[in-house]
């Protein structure tokens, strides 16, 4: 009589189930608003936001020096959205550049990642614009590794409506 393999707990599943999970990692800079992305439900999911007071480059060196104890073992980052305020300085485009390069040599262990660079759908013409040079600079940079850096702009508003006038009228007797 054979007997039956014992099912492991949800819990403690195999290594193999684990390293399919990827870690989504969302940086904000102070001042940026919530990037629109649509997330997994069962996604592992981390938040670093700039702290009053520290400068771009600070932040930048915060976020890489916790990349790899972000998430629990088995975990791998998996993706990564940096939503951006409206600077456009040197220091500001560096420390961009320090992050995401940061989080694609992270993913570039595993050969599959998403970095993307958020913005509202208010930005300026000219953020986005260098957005979207860096991001194809980032691009041309780690496209041998397998990973992905896109742009987002927040969701585009529904055309304004003509306003409906109302009229409702009674009869008083």
């Amino acid at each position: 009589m054979r007997k039956k393999a014992a099912r492991l707990p949800r819990s403690i599943a195999s290594s193999a189930e684990n390293t399919a999970l990827a870690g989504v990692l969302i940086l904000v800079e102070l001042g940026a608003p919530w990037p629109s992305i649509e997330l997994a439900e069962a996604a592992p999911r981390r938040v670093l936001s700039q702290l009053e007071g520290e400068t771009p480059a600070q932040f930048a060196t915060r976020a890489g020096s916790l990349l790899d104890s972000l998430f629990g073992r088995g975990i791998a980052l998996g993706k990564a959205v940096l939503a951006c305020n409206e600077r456009l300085d040197a220091p500001a485009e560096a420390a961009r550049r320090k992050i995401c390069g940061l989080a694609l040599g992270a993913m570039a262990k595993q050969k599959n990642g998403q970095v993307s660079l958020s913005a509202s759908d208010r930005s300026s013409a000219r953020l986005r614009q260098g957005l979207t040079n860096l991001s194809q600079s980032l691009f041309d940079e780690w496209r041998t590794a397998g990973l992905e850096v896109k742009v987002l702009v927040g969701p585009e508003r529904a055309p304004a409506q003509q306003p409906q006038v109302f009229a409702y009228t009674a009869r008083v007797a």
